[in-house]
């Protein structure tokens, strides 16, 4: 049971219910979050859908940044949610299966390898080292770079949230891709 409530649908504003409603179904997380002030909740979803469907960022490597912030967060909702969606991004099984010791593994490319270093960077020390950031200027632009160090910690913060919360991974989650469907102009987490 998580250590604070969910929120009540129905003293929420018709607004809030629209966003907890825009998903193929209603993610814990987002009840969760839903607690927050109006502004907040709806600003956060703005954000997050922004990341996940209106970025520059390739697919493939937030969702890659995302699962290494869900491994160095230990946050087994944030990890179970994206491991369909980073298989919908193209991330392979043997990837999924690698996060937790990418260093050793083979199956990442460089440009890939390089965002996991600057994951684990972020993630453990909020800094990035020059040199990471030097290497990744090879391959990615600085739009996409931003949208990198964004994701890192936007879902750093969810994790952080959902840990210190103990928000339940609902029955469902792990076999459905939660983009799939998704109202995109709303602001789906």
């Amino acid at each position: 049971m998580a250590l604070l409530p969910y929120v009540d649908e129905s003293k929420a504003s018709e607004k809030t219910r629209e966003i907890l409603g825009n998903t193929p179904k209603k993610m814990n997380v987002a009840r969760m979050i839903a607690n927050s002030s109006e502004a907040v909740f709806h600003n956060f979803s703005r954000l997050g859908n922004s990341l996940m469907t209106r970025g520059k960022l390739n697919h493939k490597l937030r969702e890659i940044a995302i699962l290494r912030t869900a491994k160095v967060s230990d946050s087994a909702y944030e990890w179970t949610q994206h491991v369909p969606i980073a298989k919908a991004a193209g991330v392979t099984d043997e990837q999924v299966a690698a996060m937790d010791n990418w260093e050793a593994a083979k199956c990442f490319s460089e440009v890939e390898r390089l965002v996991l270093r600057l994951t684990d960077e972020v993630a453990r020390n909020v800094k990035g080292k020059h040199e990471t950031l030097e290497e990744l200027k090879k391959h990615l632009g600085a739009g996409e770079i931003v949208e990198l160090i964004m994701a890192i910690g936007f879902w750093g913060m969810v994790a952080r949230m959902l840990e210190t919360t103990e928000v339940e991974i609902e029955d469902w989650a792990g076999n459905l891709n939660m983009l799939a469907g998704t109202k995109r102009h709303l602001g789906a987490i």
